[in-house]
């Protein structure tokens, strides 16, 4: 196969499944490490991937936004799972950050099913809503200024509160993972929050359905860090797994 067949093949795969890594492509073209290796550079100079560990991805669209309510019927299933992973790395007597957004609330009504004692932080009225008629439980709900669209707190005193708090964990929601990008959202009000929540945990939990990887929104959260867990749902592709890991992240998707 010549070099520009190659090429082609390659674009043609990053369309289907938007990464690839360099061991599945030697094996496909059978060629040398050396040779994938070329054929990508090659092709980031062309604007038509970017090059990481490993292996390539996609330089797919931003991921459209969604209003909120379309959000919370969106991929339930697939919420419901990362939810419950997450909560095995909830302890009773635990004092932790929870976000805002449609995932937050399928965790907390997770967490109201499985624990007694906690203490619960959120800038999200629709998560401390779920709590507030539970006994056992501590709330501290984060006020300021109301996003009404995203059912959020959001600004100056929100960040003020949350500056004097700790907490032993902090789960965020972004609206896109990529391993070029990093974390990404699209509310401006709210990226500032999540910031906060993550410089003052003990340990960060970013959890995205399969459906948020390789893709990017408008705002940059943070890059992904070997000290977070990622928690996402079973239908996250191998390929897109194992460039990941190769990353040295931590990736948690049963």
């Amino acid at each position: 196969m010549f070099a520009n067949e190659r090429y082609a093949a390659i674009a043609e795969l990053l369309e289907k499944q938007s990464s690839i890594t360099v061991a599945e492509l030697m094996e496909l073209f059978g060629v040398s490490i050396e040779t994938v290796r070329r054929d990508l550079a090659h092709l980031e100079k062309q604007q038509a991937l970017s090059r990481v560990h490993g292996g390539a991805v996609s330089k797919k669209q931003r991921k459209p936004f969604a209003k909120l309510e379309t959000r919370i019927a969106e991929n339930k299933a697939m919420k419901t799972q990362l939810a419950d992973i997450a909560a095995r790395y909830i302890n009773e007597h635990d004092t932790i950050a929870i976000d805002s957004g449609s995932t937050a609330m399928e965790l907390a009504a997770v967490i109201k099913k499985r624990f007694r004692r906690l203490t619960i932080i959120t800038n999200s009225p629709e998560v401390f809503g779920c709590f507030s008629d539970a006994e056992g439980f501590e709330l501290i709900q984060i006020g300021g200024r109301y996003l009404k669209d995203e059912r959020a707190f959001y600004g100056h005193l929100a960040l003020d509160a949350i500056h004097r708090l700790h907490y032993s964990k902090a789960f965020i929601f972004p609206s896109a993972i990529s391993l070029k990008n990093g974390a990404s959202e699209f509310v401006h009000e709210l990226f500032e929050i999540q910031r906060a929540y993550m410089r003052n945990a003990g340990e960060v939990f970013m959890l995205a359905d399969s459906t948020k990887f390789e893709t990017a929104a408008t705002i940059k959260l943070c890059d992904l860090s070997p000290s977070f867990k990622i928690i996402t749902d079973s239908q996250l592709p191998g390929h897109v797994l194992a460039l990941y890991q190769k990353q040295s992240l931590q990736i948690i998707n049963h």
